[in-house]
Protein backbone atom coordinates (compact mmCIF):
# COMPACT_ATOMS: atom_id res chain seq x y z
CA UNK A 1 0.00 0.00 0.00
CA UNK A 2 0.82 2.95 -0.82
CA UNK A 3 0.66 6.30 1.85
CA UNK A 4 0.46 10.27 1.71
CA UNK A 5 -0.30 12.72 4.25
CA UNK A 6 -2.65 15.46 2.72
CA UNK A 7 -3.53 17.16 6.54
CA UNK A 8 -0.70 17.47 9.23
CA UNK A 9 -0.66 19.51 12.13
CA UNK A 10 2.13 20.09 14.34
CA UNK A 11 1.64 18.02 17.50
CA UNK A 12 -2.34 16.85 16.67
CA UNK A 13 -2.75 13.76 18.66
CA UNK A 14 -5.35 12.47 16.44
CA UNK A 15 -5.87 10.74 12.77
CA UNK A 16 -8.27 10.28 10.27
CA UNK A 17 -7.12 7.37 8.33
CA UNK A 18 -8.87 6.74 4.95
CA UNK A 19 -8.65 3.61 3.04
CA UNK A 20 -9.36 4.53 -0.90
CA UNK A 21 -10.72 2.72 -3.84
CA UNK A 22 -9.82 0.36 -6.37
CA UNK A 23 -8.21 3.26 -9.23
CA UNK A 24 -7.36 5.95 -6.48
CA UNK A 25 -4.12 7.80 -5.13
CA UNK A 26 -4.21 10.76 -3.18
CA UNK A 27 -5.26 13.59 -5.36
CA UNK A 28 -9.24 13.07 -5.49
CA UNK A 29 -8.61 13.72 -1.66
CA UNK A 30 -6.35 16.57 -1.51
CA UNK A 31 -8.74 19.28 -0.07
CA UNK A 32 -9.58 17.64 2.51
CA UNK A 33 -9.04 18.89 6.57
CA UNK A 34 -11.33 18.39 9.27
CA UNK A 35 -10.09 20.12 12.68
CA UNK A 36 -8.37 18.71 15.21
CA UNK A 37 -7.08 15.43 12.91
CA UNK A 38 -4.20 14.64 10.32
CA UNK A 39 -5.41 12.68 7.68
CA UNK A 40 -3.37 10.28 6.17
CA UNK A 41 -4.26 8.67 2.85
CA UNK A 42 -3.94 4.72 1.81
CA UNK A 43 -4.56 3.08 -1.93
CA UNK A 44 -2.23 0.88 -4.25
CA UNK A 45 -3.76 -2.82 -2.63
CA UNK A 46 -1.29 -5.03 -5.17
CA UNK A 47 0.42 -5.36 -2.26
CA UNK A 48 -1.20 -5.26 1.60
CA UNK A 49 1.68 -4.99 3.35
CA UNK A 50 2.27 -1.81 5.74
CA UNK A 51 4.79 -0.30 8.78
CA UNK A 52 2.40 0.74 11.11
CA UNK A 53 5.04 2.00 13.41
CA UNK A 54 5.07 5.50 12.44
CA UNK A 55 0.96 5.83 13.36
CA UNK A 56 1.54 4.56 16.83
CA UNK A 57 2.41 7.96 18.21
CA UNK A 58 -1.33 9.08 17.96
CA UNK A 59 -3.84 8.55 20.51
CA UNK A 60 -6.81 7.80 18.38
CA UNK A 61 -6.86 6.80 14.65
CA UNK A 62 -10.57 7.16 13.41
CA UNK A 63 -11.26 5.24 10.12
CA UNK A 64 -12.90 5.54 6.81
CA UNK A 65 -12.91 2.56 4.32
CA UNK A 66 -14.67 3.64 0.95
CA UNK A 67 -15.12 1.47 -1.92
CA UNK A 68 -12.39 -1.91 -2.08
CA UNK A 69 -10.60 -0.06 0.94
CA UNK A 70 -13.35 -1.26 2.85
CA UNK A 71 -11.93 -5.43 2.52
CA UNK A 72 -8.68 -3.89 2.37
CA UNK A 73 -9.25 -2.08 6.06
CA UNK A 74 -10.76 -5.43 7.42
CA UNK A 75 -7.49 -7.51 6.68
CA UNK A 76 -4.56 -5.18 7.28
CA UNK A 77 -5.58 -2.80 10.30
CA UNK A 78 -5.71 -5.13 13.31
CA UNK A 79 -2.09 -4.00 14.22
CA UNK A 80 -3.45 -0.17 14.64
CA UNK A 81 -6.97 -1.63 16.43
CA UNK A 82 -5.59 -0.36 19.90
CA UNK A 83 -5.44 2.86 19.12
CA UNK A 84 -8.64 3.11 16.27
CA UNK A 85 -11.95 4.21 17.70
CA UNK A 86 -14.64 5.18 15.13
CA UNK A 87 -14.76 2.79 11.97
CA UNK A 88 -16.88 4.14 8.78
CA UNK A 89 -17.72 1.73 6.05
CA UNK A 90 -18.72 3.56 2.73
CA UNK A 91 -19.90 1.93 -0.41
CA UNK A 92 -17.83 -1.20 0.20
CA UNK A 93 -18.22 -4.63 2.05
CA UNK A 94 -16.38 -7.33 3.23
CA UNK A 95 -16.99 -9.04 0.35
CA UNK A 96 -15.76 -6.82 -2.91
CA UNK A 97 -16.62 -9.72 -5.14
CA UNK A 98 -20.08 -10.94 -4.38
CA UNK A 99 -23.50 -11.73 -6.40
CA UNK A 100 -25.30 -10.45 -3.42
CA UNK A 101 -23.12 -9.01 -1.33
CA UNK A 102 -20.86 -6.71 -3.07
CA UNK A 103 -19.56 -6.15 -7.09
CA UNK A 104 -21.01 -8.96 -9.02
CA UNK A 105 -18.35 -11.48 -10.08
CA UNK A 106 -19.26 -11.10 -14.11
CA UNK A 107 -19.11 -7.44 -13.84
CA UNK A 108 -15.57 -7.53 -12.11
CA UNK A 109 -14.01 -9.76 -14.44
CA UNK A 110 -15.54 -7.84 -17.20
CA UNK A 111 -13.70 -5.03 -15.83
CA UNK A 112 -10.43 -6.53 -15.96
CA UNK A 113 -10.77 -7.81 -19.46
CA UNK A 114 -11.54 -4.69 -20.72
CA UNK A 115 -9.24 -2.02 -19.38
CA UNK A 116 -8.07 0.60 -20.90
CA UNK A 117 -8.39 4.38 -21.07
CA UNK A 118 -11.42 4.67 -22.06
CA UNK A 119 -13.14 2.31 -19.62
CA UNK A 120 -11.33 3.99 -17.39
CA UNK A 121 -13.25 6.83 -18.17
CA UNK A 122 -16.49 5.23 -18.29
CA UNK A 123 -15.41 3.44 -14.55
CA UNK A 124 -14.63 7.23 -12.88
CA UNK A 125 -17.80 8.79 -14.62
CA UNK A 126 -20.27 5.91 -13.29
CA UNK A 127 -18.66 6.53 -10.36
CA UNK A 128 -20.31 10.69 -10.07
CA UNK A 129 -23.64 11.78 -9.46
CA UNK A 130 -24.01 13.68 -12.72
CA UNK A 131 -21.65 15.86 -15.35
CA UNK A 132 -20.71 18.73 -12.65
CA UNK A 133 -19.15 16.32 -9.85
CA UNK A 134 -17.24 14.10 -12.96
CA UNK A 135 -15.32 17.68 -14.03
CA UNK A 136 -14.96 18.16 -10.60
CA UNK A 137 -13.32 14.61 -10.12
CA UNK A 138 -10.95 15.68 -12.91
CA UNK A 139 -9.84 18.36 -11.94
CA UNK A 140 -7.82 16.19 -9.15
CA UNK A 141 -8.18 12.52 -10.90
CA UNK A 142 -5.57 9.72 -9.83
CA UNK A 143 -2.41 9.43 -12.26
CA UNK A 144 -1.87 5.53 -12.49
CA UNK A 145 -1.23 3.65 -15.35
CA UNK A 146 -3.76 0.71 -16.52
CA UNK A 147 -0.75 -1.60 -16.40
CA UNK A 148 -0.78 -1.07 -12.57
CA UNK A 149 -4.59 -0.57 -12.11
CA UNK A 150 -5.12 -4.22 -13.97
CA UNK A 151 -2.81 -5.74 -11.46
CA UNK A 152 -4.41 -4.29 -8.50
CA UNK A 153 -7.36 -5.88 -9.81
CA UNK A 154 -6.46 -9.23 -10.01
CA UNK A 155 -4.51 -8.58 -6.68
CA UNK A 156 -7.97 -7.55 -4.75
CA UNK A 157 -9.35 -11.26 -6.22
CA UNK A 158 -6.12 -13.34 -4.58
CA UNK A 159 -6.38 -11.30 -1.61
CA UNK A 160 -10.15 -11.70 -1.56
CA UNK A 161 -9.39 -15.46 -1.73
CA UNK A 162 -6.70 -15.89 0.55
CA UNK A 163 -7.55 -13.49 3.18
CA UNK A 164 -10.49 -13.67 5.78
CA UNK A 165 -11.50 -10.42 7.22
CA UNK A 166 -10.13 -9.69 10.66
CA UNK A 167 -12.22 -6.34 11.20
CA UNK A 168 -15.82 -7.26 11.34
CA UNK A 169 -17.02 -5.04 14.41
CA UNK A 170 -17.68 -1.51 12.02
CA UNK A 171 -19.47 1.72 13.78
CA UNK A 172 -21.49 2.82 10.81
CA UNK A 173 -21.91 1.73 7.25
CA UNK A 174 -22.57 4.42 4.99
CA UNK A 175 -24.18 3.15 1.76
CA UNK A 176 -25.59 5.94 -1.23
CA UNK A 177 -28.71 5.36 -2.85
CA UNK A 178 -27.56 5.96 -6.48
CA UNK A 179 -24.18 3.80 -6.24
CA UNK A 180 -23.32 2.21 -10.15
CA UNK A 181 -19.97 0.83 -8.48
CA UNK A 182 -21.06 -1.20 -5.53
CA UNK A 183 -25.08 -1.90 -6.17
CA UNK A 184 -26.63 -0.44 -3.30
CA UNK A 185 -29.11 -3.43 -2.25
CA UNK A 186 -25.79 -5.71 -2.10
CA UNK A 187 -24.79 -3.31 0.39
CA UNK A 188 -27.57 -3.50 2.37
CA UNK A 189 -27.56 -7.38 2.54
CA UNK A 190 -23.74 -6.89 3.08
CA UNK A 191 -24.40 -5.01 6.25
CA UNK A 192 -28.10 -6.07 7.47
CA UNK A 193 -26.47 -8.00 10.64
CA UNK A 194 -23.15 -6.34 10.88
CA UNK A 195 -23.38 -2.55 11.32
CA UNK A 196 -26.25 0.13 11.07
CA UNK A 197 -26.69 1.74 8.00
CA UNK A 198 -27.13 5.11 6.97
CA UNK A 199 -28.42 6.08 3.61
CA UNK A 200 -27.07 9.64 1.49
CA UNK A 201 -28.44 10.43 -1.36
CA UNK A 202 -24.81 10.62 -3.69
CA UNK A 203 -23.27 8.07 -6.29
CA UNK A 204 -20.52 5.55 -5.76
CA UNK A 205 -18.41 8.74 -5.02
CA UNK A 206 -19.64 10.60 -2.00
CA UNK A 207 -18.62 14.36 -1.40
CA UNK A 208 -16.05 13.59 1.66
CA UNK A 209 -15.80 17.11 2.61
CA UNK A 210 -19.31 17.32 3.29
CA UNK A 211 -19.86 14.08 4.99
CA UNK A 212 -16.91 13.73 7.45
CA UNK A 213 -17.80 16.57 10.01
CA UNK A 214 -20.92 15.03 10.00
CA UNK A 215 -18.95 11.73 10.90
CA UNK A 216 -16.47 12.38 14.00
CA UNK A 217 -16.41 14.93 16.52
CA UNK A 218 -13.92 18.29 17.29
CA UNK A 219 -13.17 17.25 20.48
CA UNK A 220 -10.67 20.48 20.45
CA UNK A 221 -13.42 22.59 20.20
CA UNK A 222 -16.05 20.71 22.49
CA UNK A 223 -13.07 21.26 25.00
CA UNK A 224 -13.03 25.18 24.11
CA UNK A 225 -16.80 25.43 24.77
CA UNK A 226 -16.31 23.19 27.65
CA UNK A 227 -13.36 25.36 29.20
CA UNK A 228 -14.87 28.73 28.25
CA UNK A 229 -18.03 27.88 30.21
CA UNK A 230 -16.28 27.19 33.24
CA UNK A 231 -17.03 30.34 35.10
CA UNK A 232 -20.82 29.75 34.47
CA UNK A 233 -21.78 26.56 33.98
CA UNK A 234 -22.65 25.63 37.46
CA UNK A 235 -25.03 29.10 37.80
CA UNK A 236 -26.90 27.81 34.14
CA UNK A 237 -26.05 24.23 33.94
CA UNK A 238 -29.95 23.40 35.44
CA UNK A 239 -31.18 20.50 33.42
CA UNK A 240 -27.53 18.82 34.04
CA UNK A 241 -27.42 19.07 37.51
CA UNK A 242 -31.11 17.54 37.60
CA UNK A 243 -29.80 14.69 34.94
CA UNK A 244 -27.21 13.85 37.42
CA UNK A 245 -29.40 13.58 40.74
CA UNK A 246 -31.95 11.08 38.45
CA UNK A 247 -28.88 8.97 36.91
CA UNK A 248 -27.86 8.29 40.83
CA UNK A 249 -30.87 8.10 42.26
CA UNK A 250 -31.54 5.29 39.93
CA UNK A 251 -27.94 3.85 40.30
CA UNK A 252 -28.73 4.13 44.57
CA UNK A 253 -32.45 2.25 43.85
CA UNK A 254 -30.86 -0.84 41.75
CA UNK A 255 -27.73 -1.51 42.89
CA UNK A 256 -26.25 -3.84 45.20
CA UNK A 257 -24.83 -2.56 48.80
CA UNK A 258 -21.60 -3.25 47.90
CA UNK A 259 -20.91 -1.89 44.31
CA UNK A 260 -18.62 1.01 45.94
CA UNK A 261 -16.40 -1.30 47.06
CA UNK A 262 -14.09 -1.18 44.69
CA UNK A 263 -11.96 1.41 42.31
CA UNK A 264 -14.33 4.38 41.02
CA UNK A 265 -13.82 5.86 37.76
CA UNK A 266 -16.11 8.58 36.38
CA UNK A 267 -15.61 9.79 32.74
CA UNK A 268 -16.48 13.92 32.44
CA UNK A 269 -17.04 15.32 35.80
CA UNK A 270 -17.24 18.35 35.25
CA UNK A 271 -18.32 20.75 37.69
CA UNK A 272 -18.56 17.80 40.32
CA UNK A 273 -22.03 17.54 40.27
CA UNK A 274 -22.63 14.14 40.41
CA UNK A 275 -18.89 13.44 42.08
CA UNK A 276 -20.68 15.11 45.02
CA UNK A 277 -23.24 12.46 45.27
CA UNK A 278 -21.30 9.40 44.82
CA UNK A 279 -18.19 11.09 47.17
CA UNK A 280 -19.97 9.87 50.44
CA UNK A 281 -20.58 6.26 49.14
CA UNK A 282 -16.38 6.06 48.30
CA UNK A 283 -14.72 3.15 50.45
CA UNK A 284 -11.43 4.58 52.02
CA UNK A 285 -8.85 2.25 50.33
CA UNK A 286 -10.97 2.81 46.98
CA UNK A 287 -8.92 4.40 44.29
CA UNK A 288 -11.22 7.12 42.52
CA UNK A 289 -10.27 8.23 39.00
CA UNK A 290 -12.00 11.47 37.81
CA UNK A 291 -11.46 11.92 34.01
CA UNK A 292 -12.62 14.96 32.34
CA UNK A 293 -11.96 16.64 28.94
CA UNK A 294 -12.03 20.39 29.63
CA UNK A 295 -11.49 20.55 33.48
CA UNK A 296 -7.97 21.57 35.16
CA UNK A 297 -8.56 19.76 38.59
CA UNK A 298 -10.80 18.19 40.33
CA UNK A 299 -13.73 19.77 41.44
CA UNK A 300 -14.90 20.49 44.62
CA UNK A 301 -16.12 18.28 47.10
CA UNK A 302 -14.96 15.16 45.71
CA UNK A 303 -13.55 12.47 47.41
CA UNK A 304 -9.77 13.10 49.22
CA UNK A 305 -8.39 9.99 47.72
CA UNK A 306 -9.50 10.99 43.71
CA UNK A 307 -7.06 10.99 41.46
CA UNK A 308 -7.66 14.12 38.21
CA UNK A 309 -6.73 14.11 35.00
CA UNK A 310 -7.22 16.00 31.90
CA UNK A 311 -7.84 13.56 29.25
CA UNK A 312 -9.50 12.10 26.35
CA UNK A 313 -11.51 9.45 28.40
CA UNK A 314 -12.18 7.80 25.09
CA UNK A 315 -8.48 6.76 24.80
CA UNK A 316 -7.66 7.00 28.26
CA UNK A 317 -9.81 3.99 29.25
CA UNK A 318 -7.53 1.88 26.66
CA UNK A 319 -4.84 2.54 29.30
CA UNK A 320 -6.86 0.89 32.31
CA UNK A 321 -6.12 -2.61 33.36
CA UNK A 322 -9.28 -5.24 32.74
CA UNK A 323 -10.90 -6.05 35.58
CA UNK A 324 -9.98 -3.20 37.42
CA UNK A 325 -13.07 -0.93 38.08
CA UNK A 326 -16.49 -1.72 40.50
CA UNK A 327 -17.94 1.26 39.39
CA UNK A 328 -17.95 3.59 35.88
CA UNK A 329 -20.12 6.80 36.28
CA UNK A 330 -21.04 9.04 32.64
CA UNK A 331 -23.54 11.97 33.32
CA UNK A 332 -24.19 13.82 29.76
CA UNK A 333 -20.40 12.81 28.19
CA UNK A 334 -20.53 10.07 25.88
CA UNK A 335 -22.26 11.74 23.10
CA UNK A 336 -19.23 13.78 22.59
CA UNK A 337 -17.35 10.41 21.93
CA UNK A 338 -16.47 9.42 18.36
CA UNK A 339 -17.74 6.10 19.16
CA UNK A 340 -19.79 5.16 21.96
CA UNK A 341 -19.91 1.76 21.15
CA UNK A 342 -16.05 1.07 21.26
CA UNK A 343 -16.32 2.59 24.36
CA UNK A 344 -18.91 0.50 25.67
CA UNK A 345 -16.87 -2.53 24.64
CA UNK A 346 -14.16 -1.15 26.83
CA UNK A 347 -16.44 -0.31 29.51
CA UNK A 348 -17.02 -3.99 29.83
CA UNK A 349 -13.39 -4.42 30.08
CA UNK A 350 -12.37 -2.77 32.62
CA UNK A 351 -15.15 -2.96 35.06
CA UNK A 352 -15.07 -6.30 38.00
CA UNK A 353 -17.27 -8.93 37.30
CA UNK A 354 -20.88 -7.72 39.05
CA UNK A 355 -19.49 -4.18 38.28
CA UNK A 356 -22.01 -1.48 37.34
CA UNK A 357 -21.25 1.18 33.95
CA UNK A 358 -24.04 4.33 35.31
CA UNK A 359 -24.58 6.39 32.64
CA UNK A 360 -26.49 9.07 31.27
CA UNK A 361 -26.85 10.48 27.43
CA UNK A 362 -29.16 11.59 25.19
CA UNK A 363 -31.74 10.49 22.47
CA UNK A 364 -32.45 11.65 19.21
CA UNK A 365 -34.69 15.13 20.01
CA UNK A 366 -32.62 16.34 22.10
CA UNK A 367 -32.17 20.02 21.90
CA UNK A 368 -35.17 19.69 18.98
CA UNK A 369 -36.69 22.99 18.99
CA UNK A 370 -32.97 24.54 18.35
CA UNK A 371 -31.44 21.71 16.08
CA UNK A 372 -34.56 21.72 14.05
CA UNK A 373 -34.68 25.15 13.09
CA UNK A 374 -30.66 25.02 12.33
CA UNK A 375 -30.61 21.91 10.11
CA UNK A 376 -27.26 20.69 12.61
CA UNK A 377 -26.89 18.61 15.48
CA UNK A 378 -25.41 15.29 16.90
CA UNK A 379 -26.27 12.17 15.62
CA UNK A 380 -28.37 10.54 18.21
CA UNK A 381 -29.43 7.24 18.15
CA UNK A 382 -32.94 6.22 20.53
CA UNK A 383 -33.20 4.51 23.63
CA UNK A 384 -33.16 1.30 21.95
CA UNK A 385 -29.98 2.16 20.14
CA UNK A 386 -28.17 2.56 22.81
CA UNK A 387 -29.09 -0.39 24.71
CA UNK A 388 -28.36 -2.01 21.11
CA UNK A 389 -24.46 -1.04 21.53
CA UNK A 390 -23.92 -2.22 24.90
CA UNK A 391 -21.73 -5.51 24.55
CA UNK A 392 -22.26 -9.19 25.15
CA UNK A 393 -22.15 -9.67 28.98
CA UNK A 394 -23.66 -5.67 29.86
CA UNK A 395 -27.18 -6.28 31.07
CA UNK A 396 -29.02 -3.17 31.33
CA UNK A 397 -31.01 -2.73 34.67
CA UNK A 398 -32.25 0.39 33.54
CA UNK A 399 -32.84 2.41 30.40
CA UNK A 400 -35.44 4.79 30.00
CA UNK A 401 -35.60 8.38 28.52
CA UNK A 402 -37.05 11.58 30.89
CA UNK A 403 -37.41 14.05 29.42
CA UNK A 404 -36.09 17.75 31.01
CA UNK A 405 -37.82 20.82 29.72
CA UNK A 406 -36.00 24.60 30.50
CA UNK A 407 -38.00 27.64 30.06
CA UNK A 408 -36.78 31.03 28.55
CA UNK A 409 -38.74 34.03 28.75
CA UNK A 410 -37.15 34.87 24.93
CA UNK A 411 -34.67 32.88 22.16
CA UNK A 412 -31.66 35.43 23.82
CA UNK A 413 -31.87 33.57 26.79
CA UNK A 414 -31.69 30.11 25.10
CA UNK A 415 -28.24 31.06 23.29
CA UNK A 416 -27.29 32.69 26.16
CA UNK A 417 -27.81 29.28 28.38
CA UNK A 418 -26.28 27.75 25.48
CA UNK A 419 -22.89 29.59 25.35
CA UNK A 420 -22.67 29.71 29.60
CA UNK A 421 -22.96 25.69 29.53
CA UNK A 422 -21.16 25.10 26.84
CA UNK A 423 -23.36 22.20 25.40
CA UNK A 424 -24.18 23.81 21.63
CA UNK A 425 -24.15 20.93 19.54
CA UNK A 426 -25.10 23.35 16.26
CA UNK A 427 -22.77 23.81 14.03
CA UNK A 428 -22.28 27.87 13.25
CA UNK A 429 -19.65 27.68 11.10
CA UNK A 430 -19.07 30.58 8.52
CA UNK A 431 -22.33 31.78 8.43
CA UNK A 432 -22.85 31.63 12.38
CA UNK A 433 -24.15 35.51 12.43
CA UNK A 434 -26.37 34.73 9.80
CA UNK A 435 -27.74 31.35 11.86
CA UNK A 436 -28.20 33.36 15.03
CA UNK A 437 -30.82 36.27 13.56
CA UNK A 438 -32.57 32.97 12.08
CA UNK A 439 -32.89 31.77 15.53
CA UNK A 440 -33.37 35.07 17.50
CA UNK A 441 -36.33 35.58 15.00
CA UNK A 442 -37.77 32.45 14.01
CA UNK A 443 -37.18 30.43 17.57
CA UNK A 444 -40.54 28.39 18.46
CA UNK A 445 -42.36 30.07 20.97
CA UNK A 446 -45.41 29.36 23.21
CA UNK A 447 -48.53 31.32 23.59
CA UNK A 448 -47.25 33.72 26.32
CA UNK A 449 -43.90 34.28 23.66
CA UNK A 450 -41.70 31.85 25.98
CA UNK A 451 -39.54 29.80 24.96
CA UNK A 452 -38.28 25.63 25.63
CA UNK A 453 -34.92 24.07 25.22
CA UNK A 454 -35.82 20.45 26.00
CA UNK A 455 -32.68 17.74 27.14
CA UNK A 456 -33.95 14.03 26.15
CA UNK A 457 -31.69 12.27 28.69
CA UNK A 458 -31.24 8.41 28.59
CA UNK A 459 -30.35 6.96 31.80
CA UNK A 460 -29.03 3.56 31.87
CA UNK A 461 -27.72 1.26 34.57
CA UNK A 462 -26.21 -1.39 33.67
CA UNK A 463 -24.21 -4.52 35.25
CA UNK A 464 -21.48 -6.67 34.03
CA UNK A 465 -22.26 -10.43 33.61
CA UNK A 466 -19.83 -13.46 33.68
CA UNK A 467 -19.74 -14.66 29.91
Amino acid sequence: MQKKFISRQCGCRRLLLIYAGWGMDWRPFRELSLPGYDIMVLWDYRDLTFNWKPLMAYDEVCLVAWSMGVFAASVTIHELLPRITKRIAINGTLDPIHDSKGIPSVIYHGTINALSPSTLRKFYRRMCMNADEFEAFRANQPKRTIAELSEELRAIETHYIFHVPQVREWDLAVVSRHDAIFPTQNQVTAWRQLAPIQFMEAAHLPDFRKILPRLFIDKDRVRARFANAAATYSAQAKAQHAIAAALFRRFRQNSAPSAMDGNILEVGCGDGTLTRLFAPLVHPLSVVRLWDLAGDKAPEGSPGNAIFENCDAETAIRRLPAASQAVIFSASTIQWFNSPASFLRQCRRVLISGGYLVLSTFVRGNLKELTELAGSGLQLPMAEGWRRMLPEGMEPIVCDVAPQVLTFAEPREVLEHLRDTGVNAVDFGRNGAALARKLLEEYPRQADGSCTLTYMPVYMIVRKQDL
